[in-house]
């Protein structure tokens, strides 16, 4: 079956599910018009457009997270929520466009001034990044900050959480273990900084879909002088146009506004909201009420509305119009063990997928809302959904999404 999740999402976040909106109560959002995708609550309003948008500044985004964050350091962070949220207080060299649809697939620079310029057959890709970006303390940001963030995220002794298709994929000096450990070590066999504009990545072989790389979180430039290891997370530096304050590990923060980020620098960024206020280790019930009162209006993670709160949304008109419910790309499925009698015979194992009430098994998942609708491929594409904002409030946050799913 396709997977779906009857969720309560008010922002981006999760892969495909259907998304609750906040609504109801009083919200410190600022006022914004409709427009682009519509202002009139319904079913499904938010799949192919932006709903209800708003270009107006102001107010505060609430948002809670029924567990906590893998981590906020951007070179150890794996979860696709993180990888969306990261984009508030960091800037990779590249980025998937923040749109929603079918454009959200479009790569875009970000911290460079352009997508990666390829050379010796797409061995070498090599960056320039844009005048005038600088980390949340003034300092400006050089190729040297980017090359130690990605080079320090291949010490998965440090960063065990994190992907690991950088040290993969350049051609990093033999039994190179990052510059913690192998601090002093030559690196530019595999990334140069021939001045501090330029980055250089080497690859051991060819790779056209490098860009695809450089939009990691962990191309976000990190300090070298500034860089605390795996206590980063608490301590990170913006490079966005928000920054920490007052972070409690495992329970709360909020993002303000970084005085320093310059939006002429940032064509991808809108920054409307003044502050995000972030709540973790909520009651995942508690967080669906919440939402459904407008005392938040975000469900970070977004992996699903609780069967609690499942017949009260389809069962009233109101919520139900205020809710949207995508497709992700994966798929719920039993498996025959092909080496056990009888099911070694393949005409049995055809059998058994004959004759299975598959609407039975649907509706044992959860029904077409919360078990997904069937499937009639082993991978079934993913949905413009998944991409695209589900945000019916008026507050409008300059988020996207990311093309990876939460990690299971």
């Amino acid at each position: 079956m396709k997977s779906k999740r009857l969720v309560p999402l008010a922002a981006a976040g999760a892969a495909a599910v259907m998304a609750l909106s906040a609504c109801g109560g009083t919200a410190t959002n600022g006022d914004g018009g409709g427009g682009g995708g519509g202002s009139t609550p319904a079913f499904n309003a938010a799949l192919k457009d932006v709903f209800n948008p708003s270009d107006k500044k102001g107010g505060t985004i609430k948002v809670a997270n029924s567990g906590t964050w893998d981590s906020l350091d951007p070179g150890e962070t794996y979860y696709g929520y993180s990888w969306n949220f990261v984009r508030l207080y960091g800037r990779s060299l590249v980025m998937f466009k923040s749109a929603p649809g079918a454009a959200s697939n479009e790569l875009v620079p970000d911290l460079a001034e352009s997508l990666g310029v390829p050379s010796e057959g797409g061995k070498v890709w090599t960056y320039k990044l844009r005048d005038g970006i600088t980390f949340e303390d003034g300092t400006p940001v050089t190729s040297k900050d980017v090359k130690h963030a990605v080079l320090r995220s291949t010490d998965k002794q440090t960063f065990p959480n994190g992907p690991a298709y950088f040290e993969a994929f350049l051609n990093l000096p033999e039994g190179y273990k990052g510059p913690y450990k192998s601090k002093g070590v030559n690196t530019d066999q595999a990334i140069e900084t021939p001045d501090d504009k330029t980055i250089v990545f080497k690859l051991k072989q060819p790779f056209g879909g490098f860009d695809y790389m450089a939009q990691l979180p962990q191309t976000i430039p990190v300090p070298e002088a500034k860089d605390t290891g795996a206590e980063y997370r608490n301590t990170v530096l913006s490079t966005g146009p928000y920054k920490f304050e007052g972070l409690q590990p495992d329970k709360s923060f909020a993002l303000v506004r970084n005085d320093k980020w310059d939006p002429a620098t940032d064509p991808n960024r809108k920054a409307l909201p003044d502050r995000y206020e972030v709540t973790m280790n909520v009651n995942a019930d508690d967080i669906d009420n919440q939402l459904i009162s407008g005392d938040i209006h975000i469900d970070i993670a977004g992996t699903g509305v609780q069967p609690n709160s499942l017949a009260r949304i389809l069962g009233d008109p109101a919520l139900k119009d205020q809710s949207d419910n995508p497709t992700i790309a994966r798929l719920w499925y039993t498996s025959i063990n092909p080496t056990v009698k009888p099911f070694d015979n393949i005409e049995c194992r055809k059998a058994v997928q004959y004759a299975i009430d598959r609407t039975g098994y649907q509706t044992a998942m959860g029904g077409q809302f919360a078990g997904g609708d069937l499937a009639t491929t082993v991978l079934p594409p993913p949905s413009r959904a998944t991409r695209s904002s589900t945000c019916t409030r008026r507050a409008r946050t300059a988020r996207a999404t990311s093309r990876r799913p939460r990690r299971r």
